[in-house]
């Protein structure tokens, strides 16, 4: 496989002064429909719904600024992240968030849908506490679509992490009944057009116990799988981030990878077409490895993230990093026998592949995490063109 990649154009989006334009140009046009068939006259508005590409967009991103993210690429951007409060009020943590979302509700790209993301982190107990009463549950529905609305949103994107019962046993249910909240509140408030998304774990372990998707698929536009963090600082020897197919050879069991996650969702009572495969903009590099197998499967003393920026412009250029591609992970992967340092990572080849997979599978589209992992937008770029 090749692997070079060229930097993509970015697209800058129109700043325009907010006056709700683009969220009355989606109302108009019947940009989401929760139950039922999709109209046709949705895919008008925002790309068709078998191609949906969402971008999450962290607070933290930098020099990434609203200016540099590649709009015309994007069917979603998801803000990451707003904050749940244990009493289940929905709040911007600091100053810096408050400005960056200002800066992006000036931005009126009508083929862009914008969502605010709710997250309290790993196993917090806030998003539980949140919750866990009915007041709590509506208080949280009523403050998030006030930010919503406030920054000239257009929809709200669930990413609690996760509602499987390990801090309260009744938080699956409790999950379920929040996502109505927030779907009864943004339909009495805004409209059936405004948009509930869900961020959700890929392994079946997590997955069948946290979530009642017989039920929350009727109140949701789709669900963004995400489909990465398959080995890290964790695992006991290098292995591949998010693996297409799970290598014969390696420790991992044969299913766990993230095409067999992808078909254990679309198992579930949930249409295809609702289901977005999630793809990584960052790697893992492993050091204290050892060279045989050039490095992948083996011990090491330490591990960390790297985004595809960094592994791109300043890992991967120096001469003692070879590359190599896997033909069942179809993934690539760096080693340097000089530093003793193994990288995997997913570049345009492994997405594209990827986005392939979506598409032959009927899948609803594909997921980012994170757009400022990759200034140049190359990878959203091949994400966006792959499935256009």
């Amino acid at each position: 496989m090749p692997d070079e990649e060229k930097p993509a154009s970015s697209s800058i989006g129109r700043k325009l002064t907010p006056d709700a334009s683009r969220r009355k140009f989606l109302r108009g046009t019947g940009a989401a429909v929760v139950t039922g068939a999709l109209a046709s006259n949705s895919a008008q508005a925002h790309g068709d719904y078998g191609n949906r590409v969402v971008g999450y967009y962290p607070a933290w991103a930098g020099d990434y600024s609203p200016a540099d993210v590649p709009y015309d690429k994007l069917t979603h951007l998801n803000f990451a992240f707003v904050e749940p409060q244990s009493d289940g009020t929905v709040a911007v943590s600091d100053s810096s968030k408050q400005s960056t979302l200002e800066e992006l509700s000036t931005y009126d790209d009508k083929n862009t849908v914008f969502l605010l993301s709710i997250s309290s982190g790993w196993y917090s107990g806030t998003f539980s506490d949140a919750a866990s009463t009915a007041e709590r549950r509506q208080r949280f529905a009523k403050t998030a679509v006030d930010l919503m609305l406030k920054y000239n949103f257009d929809g709200l994107d669930l990413d609690w992490e996760y509602p499987d019962g390990s801090v309260r046993a009744e938080d699956p249910h409790n999950f379920t009944l929040l996502l109505e909240a927030c779907r009864n509140e943004l339909d009495s408030r805004v409209g059936s057009w405004a948009h509930l998304t869900m961020a959700a774990s890929p392994n079946p372990n997590i997955a069948d116990d946290a979530y009642e998707v017989g039920t929350i698929s009727d109140y949701l536009d789709h669900v963004n799988v995400m489909t990465y963090d398959y080995h890290g600082d964790w695992s006991d020897v290098t292995n591949f981030n998010a693996p297409f197919d799970s290598p014969p050879e390696g420790p991992s069991s044969s299913s766990w990878n993230t095409t067999s996650h992808m078909q254990h969702w679309a198992g579930k009572p949930i249409a295809n077409d609702k289901l977005l495969m999630g793809m990584p903009f960052y790697g893992r590099s492993y050091t204290g490895v050892s060279s045989t197998n050039d490095g992948l499967f083996n011990s090491f003393d330490s591990a960390s993230s790297e985004t595809f920026y960094n592994i791109r412009e300043n890992i991967k250029p120096q001469s003692d990093y070879e590359y190599h591609w896997h033909p069942d992970a179809k993934v690539p992967w760096l080693y340097s026998a000089a530093e003793n340092t193994f990288v995997c990572y997913d570049n345009v080849d492994s997405i594209s592949n990827k986005v392939d997979f979506v598409k032959n599978n009927g899948f609803g589209g594909a997921m980012c995490w994170e757009l400022s992992q990759d200034p140049s937008n190359t990878l959203i770029a091949a994400m966006h063109d792959r499935l256009h």
